[in-house]
């Protein structure tokens, strides 16, 4: 997808006068239906947007403790932490932080 950084003087002073963001307008082409000449929100496509994001919530929620093991770019195992595993782990991570 090619990113909308090119506005004339007159979009530019436009989107100023009517509260877009810069970042809106990726996020119009992203997620907006294409209509001729550019891009309109429905209300149907925040539903479809937000449904989406429910089920990423729903999804994530459902991975909290899991931990993969990795080596490169392959993974050995994969295996819910218990909470002092968990310790462990992220005390470790700390400290090579702290040495990096």
């Amino acid at each position: 997808m090619n990113s909308l950084t090119h506005l004339t003087a007159h979009a530019t002073k436009r989107v100023a006068q009517r509260g877009i963001a810069p970042n809106d307008l990726e996020l119009i082409k992203r997620i907006g239906t294409e209509v001729e000449g550019g891009y309109l929100v429905r209300q149907k496509d925040f539903q479809v947007l937000d449904r989406e994001l429910r089920h990423l919530r729903d999804q994530a929620k459902r991975l909290v403790g899991k931990r993969v093991v990795v080596d490169g770019d392959t993974i050995v195992t994969a295996y819910h932490a218990n909470a002092g595993k968990e310790r462990w782990l992220l005390r470790r991570a700390e400290r090579r932080a702290l040495v990096s």
